[in-house]
């Protein structure tokens, strides 16, 4: 984060101007600021609960019973643990497959199967935006070409991905060549065969109930409905966070459809630079705004505030509900040990 940070600084600095930027701040309405930037603050949490909604809707389809608030409260520690441990989404979803697993009882294959298909509804309704903005600006004559052959690349990954996690959850040769290749690992470091049958069969009865889950998502996509409304509702929050920025530094002539770009592929290289968490996205905002005409000031201002929201403040916010929910165990290694176990 820090050295990030420091990157950050330069680029602003050389590139964009510190003076200036403070210059801009100093200049705004303040209540007109602060009317817009509140918006802002009420979207993120707005964003969360929609968010939290999905998971929650989810399991309600599995008939797991997990109160909203839990979920709510296990999300925004799932938020904080993304950010602070450079493994981005991967820890986050663990995190919240774990804190699942021990507030309901079930195994670890029937809490995955919501939390990773709340993620892929999530990348779907993502990826849909990103193709719609592209097609718009591209017809419009608006995207450079080069920016447009970008966002076909995160597209076309983002749908690998979804492509490669159903077939694992919905082809058994799948799931049996998973294990295969896993076992192949614990034989490596364990010698007892004994332990190593054990493990397979645990490994086994997980990515069959994790099977069994993603089957009952298939057989009745009704229970997808409400989920997959959430995840539109959740993503267009996030989209209101980034214009009401725009607005409160009194720059109007951005279109929601520049914001879902910009989003999408911030996103994308937060998931890529996952060991840097900080920098590597604030420049790539700052560029893409620059590519699609928001002048570089109003680019540097408008993505330190959108990152103060979506990056410090998450932080902010995780970090205390994390410490009362006595969760501090998890950095210190019980949670790789409990997860191993079991």
């Amino acid at each position: 984060m820090i050295l990030g940070l420091v990157a950050f600084i330069v680029y602003l600095t050389f590139f964009v101007g510190i003076n200036s930027l403070l210059q801009l701040l100093s200049q705004l309405n303040f209540q007109q600021y602060s009317m817009y930037y509140s918006i802002a603050i009420a979207a993120l949490f707005l964003s969360v609960i929609f968010d939290s909604l999905i998971w929650h809707s989810l399991l309600d389809g599995l008939k797991v019973k997990l109160s909203l608030k839990k979920v709510i409260i296990f999300n925004w520690i799932g938020n904080f643990v993304e950010m602070v441990i450079p493994c981005e989404t991967v820890c986050g979803e663990v995190t919240r497959i774990y804190l699942s697993k021990k507030e309901t009882k079930e195994n670890f294959g029937i809490t995955a199967a919501p939390i990773i298909t709340s993620r892929i509804l999530s990348t779907f309704v993502y990826t849909g935006g990103l193709l719609i903005g592209s097609l718009i600006l591209v017809t419009t004559q608006k995207m450079p070409i080069y920016l447009a052959g970008t966002l076909l690349l995160v597209a076309g990954g983002s749908i690998g991905l979804i492509g490669l996690v159903l077939i694992l959850a919905l082809k058994d040769s799948a799931a049996d060549k998973l294990v295969s290749v896993v076992m192949a690992l614990v034989r490596v470091v364990t010698k007892n065969t004994v332990k190593q049958e054990q493990q397979k069969e645990k490994l086994r009865r997980l990515l069959y109930s994790f099977s069994e889950a993603f089957r009952t998502y298939k057989k009745y996509p009704r229970l997808l409905v409400k989920p997959m409304i959430y995840a539109v509702t959740a993503w267009f929050f996030t989209l209101l966070v980034y214009l009401m920025v725009f607005y409160s530094l009194d720059f109007t002539a951005i279109s929601l459809v520049d914001l879902a770009l910009v989003y999408c592929v911030s996103s994308t290289v937060e998931t890529i630079t996952a060991g840097f968490p900080v920098g590597a996205v604030e420049i790539t905002m700052i560029s893409l705004y620059s590519a699609l005409g928001v002048p570089i000031l109003i680019a540097g201002a408008a993505t330190t505030l959108t990152r103060l929201l979506t990056f410090w403040f998450q932080i902010l916010v995780g970090y205390p509900i994390f410490q009362v929910t006595g969760l501090r165990k998890l950095m210190k290694g019980d949670f790789s040990q409990n997860l191993l176990e079991e």
